[in-house]
């Protein structure tokens, strides 16, 4: 597995000027999933026959060895009635500190697989799973530690990692219809992991509020939700994603909110400051050193943090009223199947 480059724990600090700046992929979230120049659902992808060259210049070659190649689904759902995915491309679209820039360029780079032989080039170290149950008709949504071997399985992360129980959170009444479509619209309380190395040992934490799946779309044989996007990358850039040329083409969207009092609280260790100042994007404007050596968010003289978010806690709502006391987490993503482990 790939560590992530030595730029890395540089690409966290926005502001630093020896950073320079790439976007990361962003895609547009579609019901049915784009199609691309694969074939949906048979495992074929956009094979020739006979050969191992694909019919397209980006396309999978048939030594991948994903099951479902118009996702990069490495397991075969079909007829499961309890399967999983692995988010495979996750566009952040808000807060804003994290939607452009190095950081998202390092994020985008950490969520997709690392396994070159199906044209994933990525390091892997952000796993975010969703298993469903169907006859439960319920959706585990969590975070996973980095592995070695993507095809021998994933496990949802139940640790104290960073100040904060990381652990998956479950919704009810989640089933999908016959085209695939599904929503989990229940907020729950969740603390998803962002792995910055392949031994899991720095590592940011995003508890988020009322976290929700509003939209989402599986395949016909639950192997996918969006499609690798073989057709629209750009073979003279050796087919590698960036921001015009995504991976993957997004068929679902993740929302939730973070309060700044509680992202205070957990320090990003790989740059010695509290998350709350990472989502202001100016440590020099919004950030003081701390008794412990970290830098975290000023406070006025009544004790409240200077730095104002996009999002009411109380309303879950956009900031207005004076009240703007969190920052929202909203996301675009696609996935592809997993094996699960528990």
């Amino acid at each position: 597995m790939k560590s992530l480059p030595t730029f890395a724990l540089c690409a966290l600090v926005l502001a630093l000027p020896a950073c320079s700046s790439s976007s990361g992929s962003t895609a547009t979230t579609t019901d049915s999933g784009a199609t691309t120049d694969t074939d949906t659902d048979t495992g074929t992808g956009d094979l020739d026959s006979g050969d191992d060259a694909p019919s397209s210049a980006c396309g999978l070659k048939a030594s991948c060895v994903a099951t479902d190649k118009s996702c990069v689904g490495l397991v075969d759902n079909t007829g499961l009635t309890k399967f999983g995915l692995r988010m495979s491309e996750i566009d952040l679209t808000s807060p804003p500190a994290l939607t452009a820039g190095i950081f998202h360029s390092v994020f985008a780079g950490s969520t997709g697989l690392d396994l070159p032989v199906c044209n994933q080039n990525a390091t892997g170290t952000v796993s975010w799973l969703l298993q469903f149950d169907t006859t439960a008709m319920t959706l585990k949504l969590g975070g996973a530690k980095p592995v070695a071997t993507p095809t021998d399985g994933y496990a949802f992360v139940d640790a104290m990692i960073g100040g904060a129980h990381v652990q998956p959170a479950t919704f009810s009444d989640v089933s999908p219809d016959a085209m695939g479509r599904f929503a989990a619209t229940t907020g729950v309380d969740l603390v998803l992991p962002i792995f910055l190395d392949a031994a899991s040992t720095s590592s940011i934490v995003l508890p988020l509020h009322q976290a929700r799946i509003s939209t989402g779309t599986l395949s016909s044989h639950n192997d996918c939700i969006g499609t690798y996007n073989a057709a629209g990358l750009d073979p003279a850039n050796s087919c590698t994603p960036d921001s015009t040329h995504p991976a993957f083409l997004d068929a679902g969207s993740l929302e939730g909110f973070m309060t700044l009092e509680e992202a205070d609280k957990l320090p990003v260790a790989a740059i010695n400051q509290s998350l709350c100042v990472l989502l202001s994007g100016n440590a020099t404007m919004y950030g003081v050193p701390s008794a412990m050596g970290v830098t975290v968010c000023k406070r006025d003289a009544s004790g409240q943090i200077l730095f104002q978010g996009d999002w009411c806690s109380t309303t879950n709502l956009a900031a207005s009223g004076g009240c703007a006391d969190a920052s929202q987490l909203r996301a675009n993503f696609a996935a592809g199947s997993v094996k699960i482990l528990n």
